[in-house]
């Protein structure tokens, strides 16, 4: 583990980056140094000190020029749109959260790293074959590149699972509707969009959204024999924050509702890292919000059909319990750029 704080700058100070923000700054391991956006400095303090989803911060929070004071803490802001001028080389920056949305290959991250961040952690999947480690996953595997992906939310909560349930009985193949909460890529009044999908010039918080899913490409990076037997579909619904997912599997082995939820149990309670957890209660979204855990398998929900056709079903905030992990990957990471 590292013997010194891990020094964090934040390019793109949306949903995610705010929620990184408010998870490094309980977290005595880590210390925000800089954080990039486009928007005004005065707005970037307002929003992480208010937020509609996750309240206010019980922090003295204020700018003065260019610097976010948090409880007396510095925080240096910048709004410059090119990698190639951002630079960070006065802020000894152990790892940049790439939190943008927009530099999604390893070259166009580079540049931040000849500018002073020592690694980059992009927070979505790549459009490259950019390394790519999710928590509790495969982040033993971390070999120290300079750029690496944390993937997606869904492939968060969802690749844990399918590991279990291909540990034991084997997957076939899969299919997953995600019940999604509407983001801010979507209009809250029926409005034109940038988007080839038409669906998404419709209102948010009042239609049901089918929309598709790169959930499938990203899990298939784990699982590359599932790569033309998994689909996922993304189903906004007028709700503002967590994600229930729902995945039909089927097994090459038979099982059991009982064996599987068991079986989740024992892995679960064994798991060290604590990405994800369970509840035997009948509950809706609004419990999970701020939740941390990369999924919270929902046992009501799990049946099994003929033996080999499983349904279960996992809650997430997927922001919040995305941001988490982004972050517990940050702590990983950090151990390579120590001394």
């Amino acid at each position: 583990m590292t013997s010194k704080k891990i020094r964090v700058f934040i390019n793109g100070f949306g949903r995610i980056g705010r929620s990184a923000a408010r998870i490094i700054f309980k977290d005595e391991q880590f210390e925000l140094v800089g954080i990039n956006d486009l928007y005004s400095f005065e707005q970037i303090g307002y929003l992480l000190k208010y937020d509609s989803i996750y309240g206010t911060l019980p922090y003295d929070i204020y700018i003065q020029k260019d610097m976010l004071f948090v409880e007396g803490d510095k925080v240096k802001l910048f709004s410059e749109p090119d990698p190639e001028k951002l630079d960070m080389t006065l802020l000894d920056v152990d790892v940049l959260l790439q939190c943008s949305g927009i530099f999604l290959t390893v070259a166009s991250n580079l540049p931040l790293i000849k500018n002073g961040a020592k690694k980059v952690i992009v927070s979505a999947p790549p459009s490259d074959a950019m390394p790519t480690y999710i928590y509790g996953v495969n982040h033993n595997d971390y070999k120290g590149e300079s750029v690496i992906s944390n993937s997606s939310c869904s492939a968060n909560a969802i690749v844990p699972l399918l590991k279990i349930i291909d540990k034991y009985f084997g997957i076939e193949a899969a299919m997953m509707s995600m019940y999604h909460s509407y983001t801010v890529y979507q209009n809250l009044l029926d409005s034109k969009h940038y988007s080839k999908d038409i669906r998404r010039t419709r209102s948010a918080t009042q239609n049901i959204i089918p929309l598709m899913s790169g959930a499938a490409q990203a899990t298939a990076y784990f699982f590359p024999k599932l790569k033309e037997k998994f689909a996922a579909k993304s189903i906004r619904v007028p709700t503002p924050a967590v994600t229930l997912y729902d995945l039909s599997i089927k097994l090459v082995n038979y099982a059991t509702q009982e064996e599987i939820n068991q079986l989740f149990k024992k892995e679960i309670d064994m798991n060290d890292t604590k990405i994800f957890s369970y509840t035997d209660t009948m509950e809706t979204s609004d419990v999970y919000i701020a939740d941390p855990h990369s999924a919270v398998l929902n046992f009501p929900l799990t049946s099994v059909v003929g033996g080999t056709l499983l349904r279960v079903s996992a809650w997430q905030d997927n922001e919040y319990g995305y941001a988490k992990r982004l972050v517990d990957i940050a702590r990983v990471v950090g151990v390579y750029t120590d001394g």
